[in-house]
């Protein structure tokens, strides 16, 4: 058969099959000619030739493949008028490129190009876009930077274009340029001549200067250029008054022109990696219109006032610089969506605490300063040490007060306040003290309260010897939780025996030390230096001299001077009203930041919690000692029976009984600091009678504990973590037992746990002596539960900032051998995971010298990929689904074995692209699906301007479902767009995150399998018509590369996007009924009233 004889669809056919490739679109006309065409990313060594027989293609995209050069056939392709070849090895183009006289856009980055034909002059009556660069590893696709030996092909390809021909400058259509590591030297004169150009992206090309001619390009309305030699910037840029986008970067700039403030019509202008420019001129309040400004890597300490006066600002991007303060004229901007002041250490004002929960936040503290401030001088002081060694004592001596012999014991914290002169007077410091009880039981409550930014004093007695001090145990656990504070060593009873210790080794081993001083607090030798060095160092803290609101001080001093331990949140709100502080302001920011700093406790986030402001932390502390000491708790191996309450708090310190009233707050209080659990009642709906302490348990695990054999089952697998560390805080084991109770299954004990996860078991074991722990889950799909566990471990390991730790995978080659012992070689999990994302899936035992699968030590699984795992839960889905009306005792395995699948990706999908939104400060629900509205028919022609709806989707991992009535949605092109990324993620969610029911229709609350995968083929749809929706600017690329965005930066602007527009239809903000929730492993779900209760703490009844 004749090429001439066989149809456009069966020649497309014959390419498919003769490549073994399926084509990620191809449309055809009515009259059956082949029009559009994507065959990206199939490595392809060469353009099929039959591509050059359908010559009525408009639309050809072959990027990121390996092609080297094209035929000059190509000419053949007179009706193309879009063409992609970027992310491929092109060298040239022929010369017939010239013969596309109809080609609109051509896009050629990251290819080996050595010339440009000049025949490209012939596309000057069509050419609207072009795009010419060679290959740099900054835009390099993901899929190449993955696979090690696709790299090394990949970088050596780095050809010049020592210069472009002129025929470039007489494309007189021309409305965009971007030229990429090319090697330019300059930019012609004759670029004046593009008079249509309305976009200029020039990087990655060594030029020192632009022309002063790109001044006559009028019509430009975004210019980029990065990374190149520049030194100044041309005073013609001020002509260019119709720019809207500006970036720079990458550069020798030093000081920023006069030119660039003429530029009235800005309303973006981004300076990226300048770091010699170090002053952002006040002149930047004659951008007027300006909506974005991001300065990353530079210089710049400070902000002019002025730019208070740029009242369109929305977006305000300062990462990576050496910001000190940021001016109270922000306070103004009421456009202002987003202040990211990240990555700048030295940042005083606002404080970190305020900085830490986002621009709302930050923008009130920055609008209270306007009215009036004052200059703080005050730092917290912690006092810690072994119980007997004298701190409470040393605390009446630095304040002057009479020595107490026989000074009792302290129970939990005791806060008090310290007024110190420096040497010269001059500036007094305030020094808020909190004494630690040295009891080894309240070690892990202390922790909460060991903080950043303060002096810690570690006491040990010199009577008892430098070994019953535990020196080194106090500074790893301080160390641990903040690495970078000063530290001094007392040594009291000096009086009584000279100190022996060797400072100069400890200091050797503990930098943070900065002295060592010797005290009698009998006698009072040596207070008056320990008075000196402490306000000295004081004063280097980088708080010290912080602004605050005036009347913020107000507020906290009228709160210190009440008598009560204890006010309810209105009598709170009453305090702020006095001094002229506005509700929101007290329950958001100021509330926040005393809650923060420790000078209150206010967890107006809890529902039991919510209407209480504790004035006195050390009031509770002290309550929560008592129960940690109760002897009859721990006789009871850590329950503590709710019967008991009101015998352990029978009267506090001053003798007066707690009010029954205060046993559920206590309690709360401590699950808030994960040292309880309520234990749940026999009957179901009845209230808990008891509580868990896991700090009393015993440390012999239960007799009744099974066995577990040294390899798992045949019909299940195993997934194991070994976690080692430099030093074990105290309390990481019962905190862990705290967040996992929903697992448990009452094995428990001081230093382990077993669990169980919808049939899979665990073990959870922490060996102090090895300063090591174990995570073992078996099941036949462990790695979903594994993940749940690690997570919740990591989250509690990240309050150690200092902490040192590796994780190792055990080897499982013994497990094809049952008489063999386990095998001693460990991997490194880190070097695992960068094996998967090289393809590496085989890794070699140290020991026994077999190949080992990666994948199964890592998941438990053979399978090696995300797109592996989702076409096994497609075969699975498809399986089941045929045979629901015979369900047989295997496919309930194989049904099990999809819902761990499912669950696995919605718990990753959710965890990733909620952290996402709180990060980009968009939070709200964005699992969604879309249905046809009113007209109930898909217009493929004129889809855009139809009506959708909307509904939001409840993220509970194993049983999302949908909510609310859904929304009505009818948008531009530009916001489907801007969302097509998010509708990407979506869609592959939908298919593979949603566990099958039992019963087909139970997947959502009215949506059964069929109507489901109706709306996910409407969305592909809607994906597939969206124009452009990868983007193009190479700039994005190499921005994100440069840590100055995100990677997901296409998706941040999409859920953005979606966020604004659920702002509008929900302007109450319901989401349906769906409710932000944070779960004990760290992540955020947006759960229905229903499954949210699953998550909430029941209230204690006694």
């Amino acid at each position: 058969m004749t090429t001439s004889s066989i149809t456009e669809y069966e020649l497309l056919e014959q390419l498919i099959q003769r490549l073994h490739i399926t084509p990620q679109k191809n449309v055809f006309d009515d009259r059956g000619y082949l029009i559009e065409l994507e065959i990206f990313g199939f490595d392809l060594p060469e353009l099929p030739a039959e591509i050059y027989q359908f010559t009525h293609l408009k639309y050809l995209n072959a990027s990121c493949n390996r092609i080297t050069s094209l035929s000059p056939q190509f000419g053949q392709l007179k009706r193309l008028k879009t063409l992609y070849l970027n992310h491929n090895r092109l060298q040239a183009l022929p010369a017939e490129i010239g013969q596309l006289t109809r080609l609109d856009k051509l896009i050629l980055n990251s290819n080996c190009l050595t010339s440009i034909p000049s025949e490209i002059e012939q596309l000057a009556n069509s050419l609207r876009v072009l795009i010419l660069g060679n290959i740099g590893v900054s835009f390099m696709p993901r899929e190449i930077k993955d696979d090690e030996e696709k790299w090394k092909t990949y970088v050596e390809c780095t050809n010049v274009i020592p210069q472009l021909p002129a025929g470039i400058w007489n494309l007189k259509k021309l409305q965009r340029l971007e030229l990429w590591y090319l090697g330019l030297t300059d930019l012609a004169p004759a670029v004046a001549q593009l008079t249509m150009l309305r976009e200029l992206s020039i990087g990655r090309n060594p030029f020192p200067i632009l022309p002063d001619e790109i001044g006559q390009l009028t019509t430009l309305q975004e210019l980029r250029v990065h990374f190149s030699a520049l030194t100044v910037l041309p005073a013609t840029l001020g002509q260019l008054q119709n720019l809207r986008i500006l970036s720079i970067g990458g550069d020798q700039l030093s000081t920023l022109p006069n030119a660039l403030w003429q530029l009235q019509q800005l309303t973006s202008l981004w300076i990226t990696w300048s770091p010699a420019i170090a002053l952002l001129p006040a002149e930047v309040a004659q951008l007027t219109h300006l909506e974005q400004l991001r300065m990353s890597n530079t210089r710049i300490t400070t902000l002019p006032a002025e730019i208070g006066q740029l009242t369109r600002l929305k977006e305000l991007r300062l990462k990576w610089n050496q910001l000190r303060t940021l001016p109270p004229e922000l306070g103004k901007l009421t456009q202002l969506e987003i202040i990211d002041v990240s990555d700048n250490k030295d940042l005083l004002t606002p404080p970190p605490e305020v900085v830490a929960r986002g621009t709302d936040e930050i923008l009130t503290f920055l609008r209270e300063l306007q009215h009036d401030s004052i200059a703080r001088y005050e730092a917290k002081l912690l006092i810690v040490g072994e119980g007997g060694t004298g701190k409470s004592s040393l605390l009446r001596a630095l304040r002057k007060e009479d020595f107490i012999i026989d000074t009792a014991s302290t129970h939990g914290i005791e806060i008090g306040r310290l007024e110190l002169a420096t040497h010269d007077m001059s500036q007094p410091v305030t020094l808020n003290s909190w004494d630690f009880g040295g009891q080894h039981i309240y070690h892990a409550t202390h922790q909460f309260f060991l903080t950043q930014r303060s002096v810690y004093v570690i006491v040990w007695n010199a009577r008892l010897g430098v070994e019953q001090g535990r020196l080194s145990y106090w500074l790893d656990t301080i160390n641990a939780l903040a690495p970078d504070v000063p530290v001094l060593i007392v040594a009291t009873h000096t009086d009584e025996r000279a100190p022996d210790l060797n400072y100069q080794l400890l200091k050797d081993t503990y930098p943070q030390v900065i002295a060592h001083i010797s005290v009698s607090n009998k006698t009072g030798e040596g207070v008056q230096e320990l008075q000196t060095t402490l306000a000295l160092q004081a004063l280097k803290l980088p708080q010290m001299g912080q602004r605050w609101p005036r009347k913020w001080l107000a507020v906290e001093q009228a709160l210190q001077g009440h008598t009560e331990h204890q006010i309810d949140a209105n009598t709170y709100i009453r305090y702020c009203a006095e001094q002229q502080v506005e509700e929101s302001v007290a329950n958001g920011t100021l509330g926040d930041y005393l809650h923060d700093l420790g000078k209150v406790l206010y967890f107006r986030d809890d529902y039991i919690l919510y209407n209480l402001v504790i004035l006195k932390p050390n009031w509770i502390t002290r309550a929560i000692s008592y129960v940690l000491t109760d002897e009859a708790t721990r006789q009871a191996n850590g329950i503590l029976r709710h019967s008991e309450l009101p015998r352990i708090w029978a009267t506090d310190e001053a003798g007066h009984p707690y009010a029954p009233h205060l046993y559920p707050i206590f309690l709360r209080l401590m699950e808030r600091f994960d040292l309880s659990y309520q234990i749940e009642a026999d009957k179901p709906g009845a209230y808990a009678t008891s509580s868990l302490i896991p700090q009393l348990l015993p440390f012999q695990p239960p007799t009744h504990l099974p066995v577990w054999s040294r390899t798992p089952a045949p019909d299940e697998t195993q997934v194991e973590m070994i976690y080692r560390f430099d030093f074990v805080p105290s309390g990481i084991m019962s905190w862990f037992i705290v967040r996992t109770h929903r697992y448990s299954q009452n094995l428990h004990w001081r230093e382990g746990v077993a669990l169980a996860y919808e049939g899979h078991q665990a073990r959870v074991e922490l060996n102090p002596m090895l300063r090591e722990l174990r995570i073992i889950v078996r099941g036949i799909q462990p790695y979903n539960f594994f993940t749940i566990l690690k997570n919740t471990l990591d989250i509690i390991l990240a309050r150690f900032q200092g902490l040192q730790l590796r994780r190792e995978i055990p080897c499982i080659c013994h497990w094809n051998n049952p008489y063999a012992s386990p095998c001693r070689h460990l991997y490194n999990y880190e070097e695992l995971t960068r094996r998967m994302h090289k393809k590496r899936y085989k890794v070699e035992c140290a020991h026994s010298f077999e190949e080992i699968s990666v994948p199964k030590l890592l998941y438990g699984i053979h399978t090696s990929t995300d797109q592996e795992v989702m076409a096994d839960i497609k075969r699975g889905q498809q399986q089941i689904v045929h045979r629901l009306e015979y369900l047989q005792q295997e496919d309930q395995l194989i049904l099990e074995t999809l819902r761990q699948q499912s669950e696995l990706i919605a718990r990753n999908f959710t965890r990733q692209w909620n952290l996402e939104m709180q990060r980009i400060e968009a939070e709200c629900p964005n699992t969604f699906f879309l249905t046809l509205g009113a007209n109930h028919r898909w217009n493929p022609k004129n889809w855009i301007s139809q009506e959708y709806r909307l509904y939001l989707v409840c993220q509970h991992p194993s049983r999302p479902h949908a909510v609310g009535e859904g929304y009505t949605l009818r948008a531009s092109e530009e916001w489907w767009q801007k969302i097509s990324p998010w509708l990407n993620h979506l869609i592959n969610f939908l298919k593979f995150g949603i566990p099958l029911g039992v019963a087909a229709g139970a997947i959502y609350n009215t949506i059964n399998i069929e109507s489901l995968q109706a709306h996910i083929d409407l969305m592909e749809q809607i994906t597939y018509s969206i124009p452009e929706i990868v983007g193009e600017h190479i700039l994005d690329d190499v921005i994100s590369q440069t840590q100055e965005h995100h990677e997901g930066q296409a998706e941040g602007s999409a859920l953005r996007a979606l966020y604004g527009f659920l702002k509008t239809v929900d302007s109450d903000r319901s989401w349906g009924g769906l409710n932000k929730t944070i779960t004990s492993d760290g992540n955020i779900l947006w759960l229905c009233g229903e499954h949210r209760k699953q998550y909430d703490v029941k209230p204690l009844i006694l």
